[in-house]
């Protein structure tokens, strides 16, 4: 038999799997983890691989660190996949959203959506997120905690 058949060839469809079962099963996780803390029923739409870069009012620059968020009857949940990393936005103190390209005064090379809420001191603050499909979170966040019709200037 020729050795391509027999070759190295299977090594790399071998790696190939493994690195599809492991991305499944971090998505699994991160899943697990969001429904285990708000309960199935407490979450209204969910995204993995969402980019978050950070609040404006923590200091430094921009941080930029992966994982899911979840709108949940409470307001934004953020989870890090790898960092023990977690925001939460109560909906009711949430006031606008914005499109940006800077956020604590750099550029981020891309257009990501700014969420304006007041904190826990009272002061106006910016979670700023790179989101897959905006336009779902913005129309559900508009009927949802900021209640207005989808379309909105913002």
């Amino acid at each position: 038999m020729p050795e391509y058949v027999f070759g190295h060839w299977w090594y790399y469809a071998v790696a190939f799997m493994a690195v599809i079962l492991y991305m499944a099963y971090m998505r699994r996780m991160e899943m697990k983890r969001i429904y285990d803390k708000f309960g199935e029923d407490n979450i209204l739409l969910t995204s993995l691989g969402v980019n978050y870069f950070g609040l404006e009012s923590e200091p430094g620059r921009p941080r930029k660190s992966t994982g899911a968020l979840a709108l949940t009857t409470e307001g934004l949940y953020y989870r890090a996949r790898f960092r023990r990393l977690e925001v939460m936005i109560p909906g009711n103190l949430l006031t606008a959203y914005e499109v940006i390209t800077e956020h604590k005064g750099r550029p981020l090379h891309q257009k990501v959506l700014g969420f304006l809420f007041v904190n826990e001191k009272g002061e106006k603050d910016r979670a700023a997120f790179r989101i897959p499909y905006p336009e779902r979170w913005v129309a559900a966040i508009d009927h949802l905690f900021l209640k207005r019709e989808t379309g909105s200037d913002n």
